[in-house]
């Protein structure tokens, strides 16, 4: 039987091989830490699940945490937008579905005794400035304007507490956040997180006690994680959004990730059980992301196009180093 590559799928095999290799030089340490944390699936997360959410005497899971002993969780909710023109039911400029969904949350959670607060560029700028000045040099570095988003988020969460949502998450009026936050209180627990597929966290969605821990621990990672990881999105990924979140997490010790809550899927995106509303966003998302979101669906099949190259090129290799000995080796002269 013929083991024999065409030339063409040989190109494709090799284009294949140096997109792998190349990102593989940007990011093979996290490429092998997002691998193990996937392999290590939800044993590694501390769950918040239905059971312990809806308050009922018997929960599925067992805490032994002590009651909280830092400060409470806020009821403050932190929505974040570039300037106060969400507030403008009738801008143009912006998705008619997040400012009524903007609009809809504060309602509800106005009659809830909740605050809402509006981060501008502007406002931002100020809270770095007059707290975290040693954070602007790294804040300005950025590329790209969804990193200074993704970081500004993580310095708010810590300096006031409370909830974060990102404008394409809207709120169940069925639902209360203030029964999630009782949740962690009760556990002992300071912040939470919601889990995502197909690994780690999401970050559009923050819950934390004023000046929490792991978000201090976020907030010092950040000029360390500040470099190009090969393309835009995945230098995003892993700098500032979601990747970088969930490797911080999974580099805690073990009795670290227990002060902090994994919000369990159906209680972050399932219908019925969910406590909130998605809506159409990743408006940040480059072509580069189709193409990285396609080799993380299939990486099996990146992993057979990766060894098939290798096995090609070895082969190709042989015959050329043996072709070489043949044509070298000297012919005897009868006399």
């Amino acid at each position: 039987m013929s083991t024999e590559v065409s030339p063409k799928a040989q190109r494709y095999l090799l284009v294949s091989f140096l997109v792998i290799t190349y990102w593989c030089y940007f990011i093979g340490n996290e490429l092998f830490q997002t691998l193990k944390l996937y392999n290590a699936g939800d044993k590694i997360y501390h769950i918040l699940e239905t059971t312990k959410a809806s308050n009922d005497t018997e929960s599925t899971t067992s805490h032994s945490l002590p009651p909280m002993t830092t400060s409470p969780i806020p009821k403050i909710m932190h929505r974040m937008w570039k300037n106060a023109s969400i507030l403008d039911t009738n801008n143009p400029s912006i998705p008619t579905n997040w400012t009524r969904a903007f609009h809809n949350c504060n309602s509800i959670y106005t009659h809830r005794n909740w605050t809402t607060i509006l981060w501008t560029d502007a406002t931002i700028r100020t809270l770095l400035e007059n707290h975290y000045p040693r954070f602007i040099p790294v804040f300005d570095s950025y590329r790209y304007d969804i990193q200074r988003v993704d970081a500004s988020r993580y310095f708010i969460i810590y300096h006031y507490g409370g909830v974060y949502l990102d404008l394409d998450i809207g709120c169940q009026k069925s639902r209360d956040l203030t029964d999630l936050i009782h949740s962690m209180e009760e556990d002992g627990v300071g912040a939470m997180l919601p889990m995502t597929s197909p690994v780690g966290f999401s970050n559009d969605v923050l819950f934390a006690s004023k000046h929490n821990p792991f978000f201090e621990r976020l907030m010092d990672a950040l000029p360390r994680r500040n470099k190009w990881y090969g393309s835009p999105y995945l230098s995003v990924m892993y700098s500032t959004g979601p990747m970088f979140l969930s490797l911080e997490y999974y580099r805690m010790i073990p009795k670290q990730r227990q002060e902090l809550f994994a919000l369990s899927p159906d209680l972050y995106s399932e219908k019925g059980t969910r406590y909130f509303r998605h809506l159409r966003g990743s408006t940040w998302h480059g072509s580069d992301a189709h193409l990285v979101q396609w080799l993380i669906r299939y990486w099996g099949v990146v992993l057979v196009v990766a060894l098939l190259v290798f096995v090609s090129l070895s082969r190709r290799k042989r015959r050329r180093i043996g072709g070489a000995r043949r044509e070298s080796k000297p012919h005897r002269l009868s006399l």
